[in-house]
């Protein structure tokens, strides 16, 4: 008796580590390194928007949208502190007939910001109640950004994810107001 229990579990482990390797195996690729390609791109006032998608995959017109992101805003909430928050009105993408994965707004001097998830959906909105306040920047002081009547300048950049992993992105600038103690 002992020495079929031994027998089974042997030989269980040995096919469970069988169709692991084959699981592994099946999972390789093929060494080719699969760059995504831009099937669309505009620029609009100095600011970039793209849709990227792996090469081969791109269909003539992108499924998913471009990213609409109006009205980005720097705001100083006490004049007397060197503190400005960064918000955007709204954020919206879509991507009918695929499912939206990801949207991720990032400051590019801080990195992610933000990141929302989908859940069998064909578009995303996130509204600016969202952010709460909005992200935290310093606002600089007179000229930091390189215009003189305004503080520093935050590069921005929102990127969206459907589920056949076509991406957008939408680029840009934002000004604070300065901070004068």
């Amino acid at each position: 008796m002992r020495k079929q229990v031994v027998f089974f579990v042997l030989a269980g482990v040995l096919l469970a580590t069988m169709f692991g390797l084959i699981q592994v195996a099946s999972g390789q690729d093929s060494g080719q390194v699969v760059r995504p390609q831009a099937p669309s791109s505009e620029t609009q006032d100095g600011n970039r928007r793209e849709v990227l998608a792996p090469e081969g995959a791109a269909p003539a017109a992108p499924l998913i949208g471009f990213i609409d992101s109006p009205t980005a805003s720097c705001y100083q909430p006490d004049p007397a502190q060197d503190v400005c928050l960064i918000n955007w009105y709204y954020m919206s993408v879509d991507a009918a007939p695929n499912y939206m994965i990801t949207m991720t707004a990032e400051i590019n001097a801080f990195g992610q910001v933000a990141r929302y998830h989908g859940f069998f959906q064909t578009s995303m909105y996130v509204p600016f109640q969202a952010n709460g306040r909005g992200f935290q920047v310093p606002c600089g002081a007179l000229g930091t950004g390189g215009d003189p009547k305004l503080g520093s300048a935050y590069a921005w950049t929102i990127r969206a994810r459907d589920s056949a992993s076509l991406t957008s992105a939408n680029y840009g600038t934002i000004y604070c107001p300065a901070f004068t103690p």
